[in-house]
């Protein structure tokens, strides 16, 4: 937060700029030639609006300019080198390469991502801090933009869709792997990104990423993974494992070694299957995993922590402008949901930085949405909000004659 405290004179959309590192993204625009051919809206420019926009959360093109006009002072200290209108931040959104956006994603992540890992873990739950979590989200469109899943509406017509495929490490609350793509795309396209997890890993998914190639990949590299067990899946059932009292009280019901794979599969994954009674839904569910070693109610415990990540897409879809789009075509698409990543980045670096911070993030948000042009330091907006002397003095002028209106 150092440079937060150096940059006080800004607005508080311009202290969150400065945890882009500015050379980073120079270079990333000089090797994509994002300005070529561009006179006065710089990429630079672009990202300003947009992440204007989704911690915002305006509703349309008219909107943004409107807000940034009424801030027209202020865009010097973004960075800003002018003013745009309608049609320019358009086209932008539809001609500006999308890569921008998401390499900038990344280059963020790798200068903070220390900063985000969580030092409060129990010593005794130390696997906590192993836990990658995936999963993905889709949000449906206005229009046929994206191929969508399931059947057209009644009156023949059909809306788009976009899934965010999300990788995120459970100690930092933040993701680290992102791909975007059509909501018809299968979950398991997105497993290979996944073959170079470091040693001693615990990856947790749902069911829908079936990949037995990379189980056997994982077990061969001490990962280990804990996911359900698929209905299309085949399964030799082996010897059962001894449960002990502290299963039987978790609600485990059998602990079985087991082999996956389809029938002409010549080297099957070696696992566990662990059945599981859930008291508060009355169901049986059964886990599978590759570790051999931790206890079937510790296996139960780590898939219960995937709820981690829901809790993620539900922040990023109820604090920023993900569910709505100020353009209709799919590049712009991507660059608003690549600014709200950014966004959410940024708020968590802020977040973390004020380390007597208490408030959630719904509220930080909510701050930082009523105050990201005034000029206020982000820790004194975090810490005392409510002290007014935090906030600059309106200079209030003597009344002369003039100021005099009729009786």
């Amino acid at each position: 937060m150092d440079k937060i405290t150096r940059n006080s004179g800004m607005p508080v959309l311009g202290q969150l700029l400065s945890f882009i590192p500015r050379s980073n993204f120079n270079r990333l625009v000089g090797q994509l030639g994002t300005d070529r051919y561009t006179k006065r809206f710089t990429s630079w420019d672009h990202l300003v609006c947009m992440l204007f926009a989704v911690i915002e959360n305006v509703g349309g093109l008219r909107e943004l300019c409107s807000g940034l006009a009424a801030h027209n002072q202020s865009l010097k200290h973004l960075g800003m080198s002018s003013m745009p209108c309608r049609s320019t931040v358009s086209d932008a959104n539809m001609r500006r390469c999308s890569e921008l956006f998401e390499k900038t994603f990344i280059s963020i992540y790798k200068q903070h991502y220390r900063f985000f890992s969580d030092s409060s873990i129990p010593k005794n739950e130390k696997w906590l801090s192993r836990l990658f979590l995936v999963d993905s989200t889709t949000v449906t469109l206005f229009k046929n933009i994206m191929k969508a899943c399931g059947n057209a509406m009644a009156n023949g017509r059909r809306k788009g869709g976009v899934k965010i495929h999300t990788g995120m490490w459970l100690k930092e609350q933040v993701p680290s792997l992102i791909m975007i793509t059509k909501a018809a795309e299968n979950d398991k396209n997105f497993m290979p990104r996944f073959k170079k997890l470091p040693a001693q890993t615990i990856v947790v998914f749902d069911k829908a990423y079936l990949n037995f190639g990379l189980f056997i990949h994982w077990s061969k590299n001490d990962v280990s993974f804990v996911s359900r067990l698929h209905k299309r899946c085949k399964v030799t059932w082996g010897n059962y494992n001894l449960l002990t009292k502290e299963d039987e009280q978790y609600g485990i019901l059998e602990d079985c070694r087991a082999e996956l794979g389809h029938s002409q599969q010549k080297q099957k994954v070696k696992c566990r299957i662990i059945k599981f009674y859930d008291h508060k839904d009355q169901r049986e569910i059964e886990f599978i995993t590759n570790d051999m070693q931790l206890p079937a109610c510790t296996i139960a415990e780590i898939y219960k922590q995937r709820w981690q990540i829901e809790l993620l897409f539900k922040r990023l879809k109820q604090n920023l402008k993900i569910t709505s789009f100020i353009g209709d075509n799919e590049n712009a698409i991507r660059i608003q949901i690549w600014c709200a990543l950014i966004a959410d980045l940024l708020v968590q670096i802020a977040r973390k930085g004020s380390r007597r911070c208490r408030l959630s993030y719904s509220v930080i948000c909510g701050l930082f949405r009523l105050h990201l042009m005034n000029y206020v330091r982000v820790t004194d907006l975090l810490l005392k909000s409510a002290d007014p002397n935090i906030y600059p003095k309106n200079i209030q002028l003597a009344p002369n004659l003039f100021d005099i209106g009729p009786p």
